[in-house]
């Protein structure tokens, strides 16, 4: 049976006394009621359809008059709910709505500041309004069909994930500007424009993958891994990026050239490979990274491998791949590493040229055995025309 949960704070009146202090797991329209007159609610609020049958069959949550949850509010598990509202509440500890599979509308007009929102397999999901978000911890919002996102002005953050959200194209947190934690952005909708153009510092890991744009300029110091992968751009410059606390990865992008013109220092390894338009390391790429304590893994079709400032490293250097660069030419550019594995398959000049000319041979083949067939078919057609002229006079 479907039906629509909507409190008001004049039902919770008329309810009787009301508990503002107690988690309360929901399983009837009641126990709303019963807590629906509270400005503050001091406790958690949870909604969970495999936990309480009396609400699986929930179309719609709507609850007005709390304003702030110190707690968390959790709603998941609800197959049937389609919109949910809490239009006065503008502070909670966590908001998490998971597993709803149905969900397409979450309205939150008047939340302004939370510590940990969880939105999490909710794959229907079309709009989660929000005043804006000026204060927050953690922030994820994971496999849902969500096209834009509400204001987001906090200029600092805990961790942020956006992940799986095919239609959304507009990632703008151009406001963040330090992250105690982690950033991860990836598989998002085509055409993906990230902004993180304030970021500064990340004391995580910051990951960015499927961007079609991509603005990390100010971004300088990353506490944990920093990785790229699968990115749509052509080129991208890590503009002040000077410290690496621990690898760098670059892996499956279409960069043809990328820069970090300002790293000098890796804490752990360097790793690229699989980059197909990525030809050369050039003396721009990185021009002032002078040290990696661990390994570095080069894969690709390289012509050229240029680290001009670097003094040493300190791990395995493994170099694999189908380009111009030799492994002489290789060893000598990375004389500053101890312990070199090189299996380059090199295309030399002549190679390259003897394919070129090989390719030029058979087009002049086809040139002339069009021009020889054309011949033929004329020469038929000149015989062809004399015996019907010789036929003609014979009559």
């Amino acid at each position: 049976m479907k039906y629509a949960l909507a409190i008001s704070a004049l039902a919770a009146l008329a309810a009787g006394a009301t508990s503002c202090t107690k988690t309360i797991n929901v399983s009837s329209q009641s126990d709303l009621q019963s807590i629906s007159s509270c400005s503050t609610f001091k406790a958690d609020i949870v909604i969970d359809g495999v936990e309480e049958e009396g609400v699986a069959g929930l179309t719609a949550i709507s609850v007005d008059g709390i304003e702030e949850i110190t707690g968390s509010l959790v709603i998941q598990n609800l197959y049937n709910l389609e919109t949910v509202t809490f239009p006065s509440l503008t502070t909670a500890g966590s908001l998490k709505i998971l597993n709803n599979t149905k969900v397409y509308k979450l309205d939150f007009p008047a939340l302004t500041s939370i510590d940990d929102l969880q939105i999490i397999n909710d794959p229907s999901l079309q709009e989660f309004n929000y005043k804006n978000i000026s204060s927050i911890g953690n922030f994820q919002i994971i496999n849902t069909h969500i096209a834009t996102l509400s204001p987001f002005v906090a200029t600092k953050a805990t961790n942020i994930e956006i992940a799986s959200n095919n239609q959304l194209s507009q990632l703008d947190f151009s406001s963040v500007q330090q992250m105690a934690g982690y950033i991860n952005i990836a598989n998002n909708g085509r055409n993906a424009n990230i902004s993180f153009a304030q970021l500064t510092a990340v004391g995580g890991n910051a990951s960015f993958a499927d961007a079609y744009a991509l603005d990390i300029g100010k971004l300088s110091t990353v506490a944990d891994d920093f990785s790229l992968y699968t990115n749509k751009l052509d080129n991208l410059t890590v503009a002040s990026l000077s410290q690496a606390k621990k690898s760098i990865t670059l892996s499956d992008n279409d960069f043809e050239a990328i820069s970090f013109p300002k790293l000098t220092t890796i804490g752990s390894s360097l790793n690229i490979a699989n980059n197909t338009n990525l030809n050369s390391i050039s003396d721009t790429t990185f021009p002032k990274l002078t040290t990696i304590p661990g390994s570095m893994i080069l894969e690709g079709s390289f012509d050229n491998i240029t680290f001009p400032s670097l003094k040493s490293v300190d791990g395995l250097v493994s170099l694999s791949g189908k380009g111009r660069l030799t492994c002489k030419e290789a060893t000598k550019e990375l004389s500053a590493a101890d312990k070199i594995d090189c299996s380059l398959e090199t295309i030399d000049e002549e190679s390259s040229n003897s394919g070129e000319e090989e390719n030029s041979k058979s087009h002049n083949s086809s040139d002339n055995s069009t021009t020889s067939g054309a011949s033929q078919t004329a020469a038929i057609a000149t015989l062809f025309g004399g015996a019907l002229a010789l036929l003609a006079a014979c009559v």
